[in-house]
């Protein structure tokens, strides 16, 4: 069987990543929410914010089971982080006025628990579907930061000095060393490509969550 680089899903992955989505392409970028709905985002999110330290761990198992140690170290390296970046997460919904409390006892849309249990379930295939998956949630984070960031100085009066607002983000504006982790798995190119659809399907699906809380649903991919 005929393996790939991840590399080679790339240009698809950013063609139809998150940032083609309704909620960041037309209401984040043209500053078009209320704070309110920021609010919701940042509950709504947080919801796979939460979970991603379970996808990778599941990831880490599948290393694991075969016997790949030196992978397995560095996806705890990820692990780690990923875990840190829930306070980071916290940060930013306190700069919106959401307590840690509001955002721990928030209930999520269905749509938003779908999307993460998909997600899981990925993770719980093959090595190659939980790097896979994961590859395909991480690639476009640095620019996907970079346009959040940008929306909250130009639309959302939080501009950089606002530390709480930004941290998280910035936080993703490299993720080399991630990509670097999962780039060392090679991957059966039609497979891939499955799972980087059904990864992305699931990512939009978030956002599709967060667009039906806020009301303006109809027009959501």
């Amino acid at each position: 069987m005929s393996t790939i680089s991840l590399t080679h899903l790339d240009e698809y992955i950013t063609s139809q990543g998150l940032l083609t989505h309704y909620f960041y392409e037309q209401k984040w970028n043209n500053g078009e929410l209320t704070n309110d709905e920021l609010a919701l985002y940042a509950k709504e999110y947080f919801h796979l914010v939460k979970a991603v330290p379970g996808i990778v761990s599941r990831v880490k198992t599948r290393a694991a089971e075969r016997g790949m140690t030196e992978l397995v170290g560095e996806i705890e390296k990820n692990i780690t982080e990923e875990t840190e970046h829930m306070d980071l997460w916290k940060k930013f919904a306190s700069s919106l006025g959401v307590s840690e409390g509001e955002l721990e006892s928030y209930e999520p849309h269905k749509l938003t628990k779908e999307a993460v249990s998909e997600l899981e379930e990925l993770a719980e295939g093959s090595l190659e579907d939980g790097v896979t998956a994961m590859y395909a949630m991480e690639l476009t984070l640095p620019a996907i930061s970079e346009t959040k960031k940008d929306g909250l100085c130009k639309h959302y009066e939080m501009p950089e000095s606002n530390r709480d607002a930004h941290v998280y983000f910035d936080e993703h504006l490299n993720e080399e060393e991630h990509f670097s982790v999962w780039r060392q798995v090679q991957v059966d190119p039609v497979r891939a490509m499955q799972i980087t659809k059904s990864s992305l399907h699931a990512q939009h699906k978030v956002l599709d969550g967060v667009c039906e809380v806020s009301g303006f649903c109809i027009t959501c991919n």
